[in-house]
């Protein structure tokens, strides 16, 4: 299961990471909760929304502004997966020096991905993902 939720995770963002967002929305569960950091904040609190679509409009809106993010790893454990991503040029966006990595912690079920949590750091999402 774990190797199976990785390989969920690894295709739903190498789609997103080609731009393909339509087929990244294919591995989400309409019902998705999603819990993200609002990047323009130098200390963001987290922000939850629900919802496949909302997702969809969040990358679109990003896409639109020229920001294409790139996997850079996948670990799974069970039904939860983190995902390390880095956007080039997030920095010049947010109109200040900006690390261009996000760490996310996916919770992949039946085969879709039903929650997606922002963490401020790999040890944050380490510790979400329950990853010693």
């Amino acid at each position: 299961m774990c190797k199976q939720n990785e390989w969920i995770v690894r295709e739903a963002f190498l789609a997103y990471d080609r731009g393909d967002i339509a087929q990244m929305m294919d591995f989400v569960d309409p019902d998705l909760e999603w819990t993200y950091l609002d990047p323009g904040l130098t200390d963001p609190r987290p922000q939850t929304r629900r919802g496949r679509g909302e997702l969809e409009k969040a990358l679109r809106r990003q896409a639109g502004m020229g920001l294409r993010a790139e996997l850079e790893e996948v670990i799974a454990l069970g039904e939860k997966v983190m995902v390390v991503m880095r956007t080039p040029g997030v920095g010049k966006y947010l109109h200040r020096q900006a690390d261009d990595r996000t760490y996310d912690v996916v919770t992949v079920r039946d085969g879709l991905i039903v929650a997606l949590s922002a963490c401020c750091d790999r040890s944050a999402a380490r510790s979400l993902a329950g990853i010693g």
